[in-house]
């Protein structure tokens, strides 16, 4: 219990943090306003044609609107805050404090992640409503079942981030993996959805993390099936579980041989 009431005050400072600095998102919540604007707008000169892969031109602004609102407006700096502490020495500092470093720059991160989620999921619906309208046959009682997918996306994108940046524990220059995997999950659904892949790179995709970080809950918003939800969600679990593994692991891997540097 004091465990659950440590991390949990974490992330209370964490949220009152985040809106004590509020004004700092207004610039946030312009680049996604314009990001969506400009990709209606290329969206609706490709779809002169009709539909483009089962995905009309409403469900394709939608999905734009999600899986924009879970890859960029959810985001958090961890990559950057990982190589930060650990190139400057500074996790040194936090290893004999009463907390597990990992499980607290997730829960430090989660405040900011959940105002973000509420601020710019606002605005997600006004934009998708202004601009198509709504979705024809949505149910508003399936929105908490793409809320848990939509979850699970934002614990496997933080905690792999969280594994490419504790990389720095052994190399010296590791952002040449977080380019390549902000490449992948913007080209494996977040951008397009996979079912505009080539069959062969679907299948691909549909093995790998990328794809479950935003397409698995786009897919569900704009079109939710039981079918799909079961398909998807054991999936995102399992990647959920490899992912926090794989960030404790290389944690635990590199603080056995650790070498600050300055500080």
């Amino acid at each position: 219990m004091r465990s659950v009431r440590k991390y949990g005050t974490v992330l209370r400072i964490s949220l009152e943090n985040a809106f004590a600095y509020r004004s700092t998102a207004v610039g946030g919540l312009l680049f996604y306003s314009l990001f969506i604007f400009v990709f209606f707008n290329l969206w609706r000169a490709i779809y002169q044609g009709g539909e483009v892969a089962g995905y009309s031109l409403t469900q394709m602004v939608w999905y734009l609107c999600i899986t924009e609102l879970i890859v960029f407006a959810c985001r958090s700096s961890v990559f950057a805050q990982m190589n930060e502490d650990v190139k400057s020495g500074n996790i040194s500092y936090q290893l004999n404090r009463p907390y597990h470093y990992v499980l607290y720059q997730f829960f430090n991160a989660l405040g900011g992640m959940t105002f973000n989620l509420f601020l710019y999921g606002a605005l997600a619906i006004v934009l998708g409503l202004v601009m198509v309208g709504p979705i024809p046959g949505f149910r508003l009682h399936n929105l908490p079942f793409i809320l848990l997918s939509g979850v699970l996306g934002m614990v496997i994108n933080f905690f792999l981030l969280m594994t490419l940046g504790l990389t720095a524990f052994r190399l010296e220059e590791n952002t040449a993996f977080y380019f390549l995997y902000q490449k992948l999950v913007f080209m494996l659904g977040m951008f397009i959805p996979v079912e505009f892949l080539p069959p062969w790179l679907q299948g691909i995709a549909r093995w790998l993390p990328f794809s479950y970080v935003a397409w698995a809950p786009g897919r569900l918003f704009v079109a939710f099936s039981w079918d799909f939800f079961w398909q998807v969600i054991p999936v995102q679990l399992a990647w959920a579980g490899v992912a926090v593994s794989l960030a404790f692991v290389m944690y635990n891997f590199g603080i056995r041989g650790l070498q600050a540097h300055g500080g």
